[in-house]
């Protein structure tokens, strides 16, 4: 954690204290640890499933469906860029629609109160 912690700071200059398990996978005893050590495991409420090549219109729908306030939505970058076609075409029209309904785009430290 601490290196990962310093790679970050070394790059954005930024000092993170947030941590997204992968996969979402993460058990009471090491939220605990992380929690000892402050950081803070966060994850998402809304799973766009754009990593599994899906399309625009399949990842608009299951976002729109899911959102509400204080959501976060789950998007990936990889090298198979090809399956994120999908999402790389959803995302101007879902920051769009989310706009119109209101919704707010913040970071997670600010949606925290940090």
């Amino acid at each position: 954690m601490q290196s990962t912690t310093d790679e970050i700071e070394k790059v954005t200059g930024v000092k993170t204290n947030l941590f997204r398990p992968p996969y979402g996978a993460i058990k009471d005893n090491q939220i605990e640890t992380l929690n000892k050590l402050g950081y803070r495991s966060i994850s998402w409420t809304i799973d766009s499933y754009d990593w599994n090549g899906s399309s625009a219109n399949v990842i608009l729908s299951r976002v729109n469906i899911r959102a509400v306030p204080g959501g976060i939505v789950l998007l990936h970058n990889f090298k198979d860029e090809r399956k994120l076609d999908g999402m790389i075409e959803a995302l101007p029209k879902m920051i769009d629609n989310l706009r119109a309904q209101g919704y707010e785009f913040v970071t997670i430290p600010e949606q925290l109160g940090k």
